[in-house]
């Protein structure tokens, strides 16, 4: 049976909150999904400022993180009425949100006294009561119960939307962090694996916003300028992120403001466009270079998506560092770079819904199969 879905994620950058909206039917191989409406919308700058500081080991505190855990919900509400009014849709005749939710701190392994974990902020209950819909969010916390490091979660919708019988095919996604996700050709899911390959425009973008004033560097045209800072370069290289067996995952923690805040007081000396340059040089090459440690097969095609896709000077550095494989964007099979883990999402959730275990263990380091996402219904739901 047919259903009409709205999914929501904001992922590590910050940069906003993208909403699709889609029809999908069936489940696992047989799913069949059509994005009809996509739209982002940005954070308040008062509400983006709170995550950040709810982000910050210096600043959080358990006050902040109970409020921003509502007012995430109370701003994705707002979002979803102002989506619907965009592209008039009749909320009502919506059967499920996703809601992936802010990430605001995930420790992968555990460490002396904090266990492994992750948190998501924007609760699922508020914003379903909000919008008089179901609502499935929370989506980590049953792979990381069964051993697994709650990410990365998209491999699952990948290698439903991407397996080739003829074709070795690697989904790379550059948000925040980037992430990749190999699928054999004519591969089962017990083939595919993932692992996150370390920083994506994370490192890149907070450089920007404190030398230059722009959220990102728009199509690349800052590092395009550059040279790359060896000692910078190599410095960065040697983090002990890079040199860990996946299954593997990171996030703000490791790579976030902190980090970079620290790299920029090092070396501003240096030209501006040398660092920004140098950055994404870093981010290039430490994906070709986790290609090369962790992926055995020969492969015969790279899916770049997320918002790195749209940095053309990364993107060909990537090209340069992988050689001879062929590197394309999302767009050139039919989907959006920019919405493609809101349309995992959507994927996974329908899959929740419908009672079916979504964890892909080879990417995560789960012990077994789990349903993914917690549901929060509302009266009006259970009493169709």
């Amino acid at each position: 049976m047919e259903k009409r879905a709205i999914s929501m994620m904001s992922g590590t950058s910050l940069d906003g909150i993208d909403i699709i909206m889609g029809e999908i039917s069936g489940t696992g191989l047989e799913t069949i999904v059509k994005v009809l409406y996509s739209a982002t919308y940005s954070y308040d700058e008062s509400l983006k400022n709170k995550i950040e500081d709810a982000i910050s080991l210096d600043k959080s505190t358990s006050k902040l993180l109970c409020s921003l855990n509502y007012e995430l919900a109370v701003a994705y509400s707002k979002c979803v009425f102002e989506f619907c009014d965009q592209f008039a849709i009749e909320l009502k005749d919506i059967d499920f949100i996703a809601c992936h939710g802010q990430t605001i701190y995930h420790i992968s392994e555990d460490q002396q006294s904090f266990i492994q974990s992750s948190l998501q902020l924007g609760d699922g209950s508020v914003l379903a009561n909000l919008t008089n819909t179901t609502v499935i969010s929370n989506f980590r916390a049953a792979d990381i119960a069964v051993g697994g490091q709650g990410a990365p979660l998209v491999p699952y919708a990948d290698y439903l939307l991407f397996r080739d019988q003829h074709k070795t095919r690697l989904l790379q996604n550059i948000g925040g962090i980037s992430n990749v996700t190999c699928i054999s050709k004519n591969a089962d899911i017990k083939d595919v694996f993932a692992f996150d390959n370390g920083p994506g425009n994370m490192m890149i973008d907070y450089a920007m916003k404190v030398l230059y004033n722009s959220p990102f560097d728009k199509e690349g045209a800052i590092a395009a300028t550059g040279m790359l800072i060896q000692s910078m370069y190599d410095e960065i290289l040697q983090h002990n992120y890079f040199k860990k067996l996946p299954p593997k995952s990171t996030g703000r923690e490791t790579f976030g403001i902190d980090y970079t805040s620290s790299l920029l007081k090092k070396y501003k000396g240096f030209a501006k466009e040398d660092i920004i340059t140098t950055l994404t040089h870093i981010t290039a090459f430490t994906i070709a270079e986790s290609y090369r440690r962790f992926i055995s097969i020969n492969i015969d095609e790279i899916i770049i998506s997320g918002g790195g896709a749209n940095n053309r000077t990364l993107l060909n550095l990537i090209q340069e560092y992988v050689k001879d494989v062929p590197v394309v964007t999302l767009e050139s099979h039919g989907y959006s770079s920019d919405y493609k883990e809101a349309l995992a999402f959507m994927i996974l959730a329908n899959e929740t819904i419908h009672h079916n275990p979504s964890n892909v263990m080879q990417a995560t380091g789960a012990t077994r199969p789990v349903i993914l996402g917690q549901v929060s219904y509302v009266l009006s739901e259970l009493m169709k």
